[in-house]
């Protein structure tokens, strides 16, 4: 695997910036960008958002302009820091024409804990780091984990161009599993459920949601879905059956460190996939809950070792989701065989790890 040096950290590279710094984009992630560039003095000149959202606003004091005002008064020569992130390809098209014209960085600021991955944080994880990657089955695999390591440290955009549609991953690497019984943890509206349906064709899903507002649009899919039986419980999943706190927004940023500044704080139950599944033996666990990925691992400990059934874990809310995780898999399930896909968004969201029989 690639090593990395201390000149290809992001934050050192704006610290020696001599150019102008701007965030593109005002909301959570720009609040975190801004609070990281404070701790390492890198000082930004301002804050520019697309045309539709100007509105003569300001954000943490700065006003809110417009990319064409900036480049009236600065020309091109000027350094962009995205701080939103987007699965529209229209979106995306935009980003790509100012990273034509600009320098321009995706800044890797954790969306659930405080661990910055910043050049110190890879040395002393590099063991780690370079255990995971030999773990990993195919050379995909492993230049997706490569590049992922690389843009966390870097923010260079060029590095998020290797990915797929989610249903191509399971097409090619769960398809001739016989998956027959499938567990969807953090179900959302029921589009990965409605995935599972479409590519490997499962007599029963559980699909597991703790949003009641998306609850309730999950139960609504179920109801329809005619290929598999799909039962819905509302509930998060952990370690261990207790309530939670939970910050609830309708939207793929509910969670119990919720990302929405709309968010709305509920309690919720909280179950283990042990204590939901009751002894049965399932043949696929998906689990895409918000950063709490490990415990609910740990709650299902049971059920992996009675079921050994494939994984499609989420490895990208935490910092070190991505090698820490495929860690304490391999020593549930240490025949098996490890994949890494990631779907076409921005920045490096949406990075899934599979754990598939051999």
């Amino acid at each position: 695997m690639k090593r990395f040096a201390r000149d290809d950290s992001l934050w050192v590279k704006l610290q020696n910036e001599t150019r102008p710094i701007f965030l593109y984009g005002t909301g959570n992630g720009a609040d975190k960008i801004l609070n990281v560039c404070e701790r390492f003095a890198i000082p930004v000149e301002g804050v520019f958002a697309s045309s539709d959202f100007v509105r003569n606003r300001t954000f943490r004091g700065m006003p809110v302009q417009s990319i064409g005002m900036i480049e009236e008064k600065y020309g091109d020569d000027f350094v962009v820091l995205l701080a939103f992130g987007t699965t529209l390809s229209s979106v995306a098209e935009n980003i790509k024409a100012i990273a034509k014209k600009h320098t321009l960085y995706i800044p890797e600021v954790p969306l659930y804990g405080t661990e910055l991955f910043t050049y110190e944080y890879y040395l002393e994880n590099l063991e780690k780091i370079e255990a995971a990657y030999e773990l990993f089955a195919d050379e995909r695999s492993k230049q997706v984990y490569e590049d992922m390591i690389g843009f966390r440290l870097s923010g260079e955009p060029r590095l998020l161009a290797n990915a797929e549609p989610i249903a191509v991953s399971y097409s090619e690497l769960l398809a001739d599993k016989d998956v027959f019984y499938a567990v969807d943890c953090g179900a959302y509206k029921g589009d990965s459920t409605k995935m599972m349906a479409d590519t490997l064709r499962p007599w029963n899903i559980v699909a597991v949601e703790p949003d009641p507002k998306t609850f309730t649009k999950l139960l609504a899919y179920a109801e329809n879905e005619m290929r598999s039986t799909v039962t819905c419980v509302n509930a998060a999943v952990g370690k261990e059956d207790a309530t939670a706190f939970f910050m609830a927004s309708a939207s793929r940023g509910s969670g119990k460190e919720g990302l929405s500044k709309s968010a709305k704080m509920r309690e919720v139950t909280v179950r283990s996939v042990d204590s939901i599944l009751e002894g049965e033996i399932i043949d696929l666990l998906k689990l895409d809950v918000e950063g709490d990925e490990r415990d609910a691992l740990l709650g299902a400990k049971e059920t992996i070792r009675r079921s050994l059934p494939n994984l499609a874990v989420s490895v990208y809310h935490r910092t070190g989701d991505i090698f820490e995780l495929p860690l304490m898999i391999r020593e549930l399930l240490p025949d098996y065989s490890f994949y890494l896909r990631r779907e076409e968004c921005i920045p490096a969201w949406d990075i899934t790890l599979f754990v598939v029989r051999n």
